[in-house]
């Protein structure tokens, strides 16, 4: 009797566990994520990263940090027609043939005067002695100074024409008032630029000179005259170095106590001639180049120093 029971127990309980098995497979999916999220929130947040720090090295940033640093836009040469400023200035000189850099010293006679001066205290056939731009200014205690005449450098590219420093263009030794090749200026083909003491005055004939001076020197070509411009288009009479664009340097004349140093790039000599004109100059003389190009102004050079050269232009006080 008590083995039936036990085996009714059984029968009995079967179905319990049964239904209880159903429940859990069941309900159990669903129990459980929640049951898990409850326990650890972790997945949650690495289900959703916290930002790389990339986005914030954005390479948008690199144009602005590139703009910041930029340098402000170059100042540009005013362009200018008619004469510029007192003292220098560095401008854009519209003419009638172009536009052209050009550097100028602009000087008032009213309160400077012009001096002439050479290396060699008499005349000089060949080895004559040449100085520093500087040396001359120095000498004369002037505050200003420029190149003067064409001559044959003490250099061994110059050998066809003696390559001794000499020159036959005569200038006035203002420092001992006498001439050095005063016998060269009935010469035809240059010009003379010079003062005295009613000022500045330019001849385009050289040969045609005669009276007094405290300074002067003759070169060629000359390029304007009484406002007029003295080189035609087929630059006849020039030689191909003259004819030639580079840097060129010269005086000229606004009025008898008005007086500039021109250096004007990338320019020929007829160009160079419309830019004394364009800058209002009633006469202007064309000086050395190359090599010899200087120009001094308030203790430095603004051009060269160039080599050591014979004869120079100064201006002091």
């Amino acid at each position: 009797m008590k083995r039936n029971n036990a085996h009714g127990f059984v029968f009995a309980i079967i179905p319990i566990i049964i239904i209880i098995l159903i429940i859990v497979v069941i309900f159990l999916p669903k129990i459980l994520p929640t049951s898990l999220n409850m326990v650890s929130p972790s997945p949650t947040v690495s289900a959703s990263p916290s930002p790389s720090p990339a986005p914030t090295k954005s390479p948008t940033l690199v144009p602005v940090a590139t703009s910041t640093k930029s340098p402000t836009p170059k100042p540009v040469a005013p362009v200018v027609s008619g004469p510029p400023g007192a003292g220098y200035s560095s401008v854009t000189v519209h003419t009638e043939r172009g536009d052209f850099a050009a550097r100028i010293l602009f000087i008032d006679l009213n309160s400077a005067r012009m001096i002439t001066d050479t290396g060699n205290d008499s005349e000089c056939g060949s080895n004559c002695l040449a100085l520093s731009l500087s040396d001359y200014v120095a000498r004369n205690g002037g505050f200003a100074g420029v190149n003067g005449t064409y001559f044959c450098p003490a250099e061994p590219a110059y050998t066809s024409c003696g390559a001794n420093n000499s020159y036959d263009f005569p200038v006035w030794n203002t420092r001992l008032s006498h001439w050095i090749n005063g016998g060269n200026l009935g010469w035809n083909g240059r010009s003379i630029f010079y003062t005295d003491g009613s000022g500045a005055h330019y001849n385009q004939n050289a040969s045609g000179f005669g009276g007094g001076l405290n300074a002067g020197i003759v070169n060629n070509p000359g390029l304007v005259d009484n406002g007029n411009v003295q080189i035609d288009d087929s630059q006849s009479g020039l030689s191909d170095k003259q004819k030639s664009v580079g840097l060129k340097t010269g005086i000229g004349l606004v009025d008898q106590k008005h007086v500039m140093i021109v250096m004007a790039t990338g320019v020929n000599m007829q160009q160079f001639a419309y830019v004394f004109k364009a800058l209002g100059a009633k006469g202007a003389m064309n000086l050395d180049e190359g090599g010899s190009t200087a120009l001094y102004y308030n203790g430095k050079y603004l051009a060269g120093p160039g080599r050591n050269i014979p004869n120079a232009i100064i201006f002091a006080h």
